[in-house]
């Protein structure tokens, strides 16, 4: 047998792709480590970049290279500088900054050292009340959802729940665990008409009250300080809106969704915007990393098809139900709509 007539009869691109990214990732967080895209609003040159991060001058151009082959960084002249990918998106100034997000992903990096004992069957510990790998909504949580939101993920839901005829006659709009209340903001500022109200933890609601002043629309967007599971969410709403909340398991939501239908006018809707797995749980990819990630934290958390939220919401008495597709390939969501038919 000869050496050259052994080929595979398939390429391996896609586990080099997998084990390259891996390899951009660390880069990318090392790079967030030093705070590097705000040094480089002006080009500057590694020596000057080394001096000001107290590195090793030769490894930092080396590293300085690598950024510009991930297209974060540009070189003129032996200087570097922010890509526009990198000021759009990497600069804690611009108001697409996602630091927070990409951080919050390497925390789930550094949880992901643990993937193979918890697959052996390795109990969460508790502490303090919480699970080890149990969301804390601290303010840098919220402010990561919020650049989440702004990667126009936000922008493709307005467009497509202001043309529904249920909002656009809506009064009342609840917006359900909230967070940051950029989806009332900008519901708000879509139908003049409509007063809007955000529902939270009452440290949560702190950012949420941050956003609403900076654009000015105090006057349109009231708080509600509460949790869920246990407290009144007020009633009279001819809309609530509920944005990547409802990840638990049908247990815990029927009694939330029917707490839901209970503050709904007569003939008023629930608007669902939710990640969703295809029938067979394996796609999109998206979905698939974030259901395997939220099943290493316990057994509470559950992603759920488009059937299945139909389902549900069916099982609670919401009827007339509708789905709208806003996915792309970093954000695989879809709405889901329900009306209180009386």
């Amino acid at each position: 047998m000869k050496v050259l007539d052994t080929i595979p009869e398939i390429s391996s691109e896609p586990l080099d792709r997998i084990g390259k990214d891996c390899e951009a990732l660390h880069i990318l967080f090392t790079a967030f480590e030093f705070d590097l895209f705000n040094l480089l609003k002006e080009p500057k040159t590694a020596r000057q970049i080394s001096g000001e991060i107290e590195t090793n001058p030769y490894l930092t151009e080396k590293f300085l290279n690598a950024l510009v082959a991930l297209q974060l960084l540009s070189k003129h002249d032996n200087k570097y500088t922010n890509t526009k990918l990198a000021s759009t998106f990497l600069v804690n100034s611009s108001p697409f900054y996602q630091g927070n997000l990409l951080r919050l992903s390497a925390k789930g990096s550094d949880n992901g050292s643990k993937m193979s004992s918890i697959l052996k069957g390795e109990m969460q510990k508790e502490k303090d009340g919480k699970f080890e790998f149990e969301d804390v909504f601290d303010p840098s949580f919220i402010l990561a959802m919020a650049e989440g939101a702004m990667r126009r993920s936000l922008h493709r839901t307005v467009k497509e729940v202001s043309n529904l005829p249920e909002f656009q006659r809506a009064k009342k709009l609840l917006d359900f665990g909230g967070g940051h209340g950029l989806y009332a903001i900008a519901f708000s500022q879509t139908n003049p008409n409509l007063e809007a109200v955000v529902f939270d933890l009452p440290h949560v609601t702190e950012v949420a009250k941050e956003f609403i002043a900076k654009y000015e629309m105090e006057e349109r967007i009231a708080i509600i300080r509460g949790n869920f599971l246990e407290d009144d969410i007020g009633n009279g709403y001819d809309i609530i809106f509920v944005s990547d909340v409802f990840y638990r398991k049908k247990d815990v939501l029927m009694s939330i969704l029917k707490k839901i239908r209970d503050a709904l006018n007569d003939n008023g809707s629930i608007i669902l915007k939710h990640w969703l797995l295809n029938d067979d749980r394996t796609g999109p990819l998206v979905s698939v990393l974030f259901d395997f990630k939220l099943s290493l934290r316990g057994d509470r958390h559950y992603i759920y098809t488009e059937k299945e939220y139909i389902e549900l919401l069916q099982e609670v008495g919401f009827s007339s139900i509708r789905t709208l597709n806003i996915s792309s390939s970093s954000s695989p969501s879809g709405i889901i709509t329900g009306k209180k038919e009386v």
